[in-house]
């Protein structure tokens, strides 16, 4: 048995690293918008709230230029992501903070498992 003072702590990149993805970090929506344009990439996973921008904002933006990649939003304002805006982008799944990370995995699993599926997983959770 663990105590929750023994508990690893990740990042989410090293979580995701963890999963043999490669994992391209941005501080802030105008740096997101940047790298996605500039890198090819299949998952999106972007925060609501950022400094600058909202996540739904960036996202806008990337499409502009790029279509074909899933979108996840990791967020604690998971109520203020409206079923329009996830059907608008494309949005596969909105997870709650703090994130199960074994739903995760399973959902990123299935992303990449099935690339032509866009919605795979719908609604929030």
């Amino acid at each position: 048995m663990v105590d929750d003072d023994e508990l690893v702590r990740v990042t989410l990149k090293e979580f995701l690293t963890i999963l043999g993805l490669q994992v391209i970090e941005a501080r802030n929506g105008r740096e997101g918008i940047e790298k996605a344009i500039e890198t090819e990439f299949h998952i999106l996973i972007a925060d609501y709230k950022m400094p600058d921008m909202t996540g739904i904002e960036m996202i806008r933006e990337i499409q502009k230029f790029k279509r074909d990649f899933k979108i996840l939003i990791l967020t604690g304002y998971a109520d203020e992501i409206t079923k329009d805006m996830i059907e608008e982008l494309g949005i596969v799944s909105v997870l709650q903070k703090p994130i199960d990370l074994a739903l995760l995995e399973k959902i990123i699993t299935q992303l990449l498992a099935n690339p032509k599926n866009k919605n795979n997983w719908e609604g929030k959770k």
